[in-house]
């Protein structure tokens, strides 16, 4: 029935070919004018889980306290300090000139030279609490003298906004994360801003979201010209390899028209195509390459024996079709999978990569055997195969001499050899994988190079006000007010110097700090008098008179409007996978073990970059092995189904599982920490490696059914000597133009490409060594029965 089927459309194909084509062409066209509306930008919140219970808390109080999309920006002094005119003037032009760039929310930009901060004192008519330097920078040595002392007396503003050594002073903003903003328009604002203010003895250092986005964005550009020069170098092989032109344009071309099928489908649907995820598109689109070139090794391969055309493709729909759909399949369930991770930008790509995968059908194994139709065989071409051909006939060329070799060493002690070497490799993947880092695994932008601006911005700022990294832990009670309940701020007391103990933490901020100065403030700077008071009526005044002492939102940081929420903010050094799980951890054993929170009262985790990072890793780490297993299985299942044999789908599907932890395994060992930005690629990577080994087995069927009285062992080695050079010449393809990647100035792109050249050149090594040792291993039925007349 299916091989009926199958008859009846390669007669469709050839017969209708111009009807095919013109169809292909309107829906590339269709595509293409779709495309003009699609958007290369990151939306901040698409980034997020946002099911996760720390996104949840999050989204509840990130517009009192403060987001995770925020800009750290410092400005430091070589020679003498900040306490001068010229650089307290370009602290308040900074601060002045962020409140014009879009996206940003102008009531969270804090810095000594905004309003909000704050020096309160205590006089006749209560608390008084005048601004620090708003609206101008001091003008007299005693303005200046009295700004000094004004922020070396409040330990919240020395230390943080300040440096102790009063060369550095901080500058926060917060940003929207609701909206797609432009990230690289705001970072070319920031770059405006650097400019304008630096000088030889003054450097402006940028980090946060914003900034880290916009730079990954402004690198697209450069993205673009190392994908276009592998689209250039895969033509370039491809011509050496054929000595045609007509291969140049065929075989790329099906990844230029699944491109435009794909992104214009992203853009039917409303999506974004994110920068983060910008490499996965690219993968997807060499799937139908792939194909189209495993169709036309087999075109030429056909054409060398009949010099017929026509015969040659419909070989290549009969034979390869249907390894070719299942193939496919595979692929797509592959990418599909991704979507079961919640987090918007991940099921987005999911979504329009397993509609691109699948599309491949029509573009990888319909589109290039209509094409072929259409090629003439020029007479040098015809030259090349029939050198091919007797090369072939006598065996000639280190191909044909290598896959000589192969054959007979592999069916018989080299399988022996095969099984060893794949053992120790799965026990080395499997000890390295365990050591893969889920979240970021180097300090500072995983996706930039140390050398970048902006990481040696991050690591200028972290030793010297390491406060790019906070980790927001809320305290609420059940009503209004609750927080005049001394008990409850004694306990955020412990709690705060506890994680600053215990968890690795670079210092923290919270109420306490203030309300403890409260008492020492209403004694005349006694130092005896700080502390928190324990009278409940004291307690409630001093926080009450905190809270209304400047303008409205002042405290906004620290404490809601209504006393029932505070926020304690712990800072970290980076925000690494192993630094985001000692704090959430020790976070948590306080919570659970130790906090002796009042009733009504509890905590909750977590909000700021580190909370943010430690629900992603979270996410991405626990749904990482359920989309290995759902990716491992739904291969099993379509390969089962293709071949009607279990011991198929075994054979398919072990290798990838190898190959998988060999991936994880590199990565672990390269430093590479698994995240957003990989996993889908890690994902795909799965479906990348099974085409070989589909095309192969098929093939082995293949070779049976022309000649049944054969064993499977002598249509196994038929397969090696003719099959295994076309897996070596296109893997040996991918690999070339993929190691292009490592020249990217994005550290990212370039760790991908090195990656995935290492991965496809594996699973070609297991193509070619492991999945015939298999073959011979499980020794299934269905190779046995090929060919043999039903009833005999």
């Amino acid at each position: 029935m299916t091989e009926l089927f199958i008859k009846k459309l390669a007669d469709f194909v050839i017969k209708r070919r111009l009807l095919v084509l013109l169809i292909i062409a309107a829906i590339t066209v269709f595509f293409a004018y779709k495309l003009r509306t699609l958007t290369l930008s990151t939306n901040f919140n698409e980034l997020l889980p946002q099911t996760h219970e720390y996104i949840k808390v999050h989204n509840d109080f990130r517009k009192t306290f403060g987001g995770a999309n925020f800009l750290v920006i410092m400005v430091s002094v070589k020679d003498g300090d900040i306490f001068n005119k010229d650089t307290l003037g370009k602290i308040r032009y900074i601060t002045n000139e962020l409140e014009a760039i879009a996206g940003i929310d102008r009531y969270k930009i804090i810095s000594i030279a905004s309003r909000k901060l704050k020096n309160p004192k205590i006089t006749s008519w209560g608390i008084e609490a005048t601004s620090l330097m708003w609206p101008e920078v001091p003008k007299t040595d005693q303005e200046m003298q009295k700004l000094k002392e004004a922020i070396y007396s409040n330990e919240a503003y020395y230390g943080s906004y300040v440096s102790l050594d009063s060369k550095k002073s901080l500058i926060y903003a917060d940003f929207f994360e609701e909206e797609a903003l432009d990230y690289a328009g705001i970072t070319k604002e920031l770059d405006r801003l650097r400019a304008k203010t630096e000088d030889a003895n003054t450097t402006v250092s940028i980090v946060g979201h914003p900034m880290h986005l916009g730079v990954v964005a402004s690198m697209i550009d450069t993205m673009n010209y190392i994908m276009l020069a592998t689209l250039l170098i895969i033509p370039v092989l491809l011509y050496m390899a054929y000595r045609s032109w007509w291969a140049v344009w065929i075989v790329p071309l099906a990844a230029v028209v699944s491109g435009t099928w794909g992104l214009g489908f992203m853009a039917i649907l409303g999506y974004n195509l994110d920068p983060l995820v910008f490499v996965l598109p690219f993968l997807i689109s060499l799937m139908a390459f792939r194909h189209s070139h495993q169709l036309y090794n087999r075109y030429y391969e056909e054409y060398i024996k009949t010099e017929d055309a026509m015969a040659g493709v419909r070989v290549i729909i009969e034979q390869m079709f249907l390894p070719g759909l299942i193939s496919i399949l595979t692929d797509a369930f592959g990418v599909a999978i991704v979507a079961i991770t919640p987090v918007p930008v991940l099921q987005h790509i999911a979504i329009a990569g397993a509609f691109w995968s699948v599309i491949t059908v029509i573009v990888g194994l319909i589109l290039t055997p209509v094409l072929l139709t259409y090629v003439p065989v020029s007479p040098k071409l015809l030259k090349h195969i029939k050198h091919l051909q007797i090369q072939d006939e006598q065996r000639k060329g280190w191909e044909n001499k290598f896959a000589d070799w192969l054959a007979p060493w592999i069916v018989g002690k080299g399988r022996y050899i095969v099984i060893a070497v794949s053992i120790v490799i799965t026990c080395f993947s499997y000890y390295w994988s365990e050591k893969l880092i889920v979240g970021d695994a180097e300090v500072g932008s995983n996706l930039l190079y140390p050398s970048s601006r902006y990481n040696q911005d991050s690591v200028r700022i972290n030793q010297n006000l390491p406060l790019i990294n906070p980790l927001y832990i809320m305290m609420e009670g059940d009503k209004q007010r609750a927080l005049t309940d001394p008990r409850s701020m004694v306990d955020v007391k412990n709690f705060s110097y506890y994680m600053a103990k215990k968890s690795g933490s670079a210092g923290f901020q919270n109420i306490i700090s203030p309300l403890m100065v409260m008492p020492q403030k209403f004694h005349e700077d006694d130092p005896k008098w700080m502390g928190l008071s324990e009278d409940p009526a004291t307690a409630n005044a001093y926080l009450v008179g905190l809270t209304q002492s400047g303008d409205p939102g002042d405290m906004n940081k620290f404490i809601d409007p209504k006393l029932r929420q505070t926020n304690i903010v712990v800072f970290y050094t980076d925000k690494t996978g192993p630094t985001i799980k000692r704090a959430i951890d020790t976070a948590k054993k306080y919570i659970n073990e130790l906090s002796k929170l009042p009733e009504g009262f509890k905590y909750r985790l977590a909000g700021g970059v580190i909370g943010t990072e430690a629900a992603i890793n979270e996410v991405v780490w626990d749904k990482q092995l359920a989309t290995l297993f759902w990716a491992l299985l739904g291969v099993f299942f379509f390969c089962t189904v293709e071949f009607k044999s279990f011991k198929a789908g075994f054979i398919l599907t072990i290798p990838l599982a190898i190959s998988n932890w060999m991936a994880y395994a590199y990565m672990a060992i390269n430093q590479i920490g698994l995240s957003i930005s990989t996993l889908p690629v890690s994902a795909a990577g799965i479906g990348m490696g099974v085409d070989y080994g589909i095309y192969l087995l098929a093939r082995v069927e293949e070779e049976k059914k022309l000649d049944p009285s054969i064993t499977v062992t002598e249509a196994l080695m038929r397969t090696i000597r003719s099959y295994s050079k076309s897996i070596i010449a296109i893997a040996g393809t991918l690999v070339i133009g993929l190691l292009v990647w490592t020249l990217s100035g994005l550290k990212f792109q370039a760790q991908m490409g090195l990656m995935l050249a290492v991965i496809l050149f594996l699973n070609c090594l297991g193509a070619v060594f492991l999945v015939p040792v298999l073959i011979l291993l499980f020794k299934p039925k269905f190779l046995e029965n090929a060919g043999q007349v039903p009833g005999k």
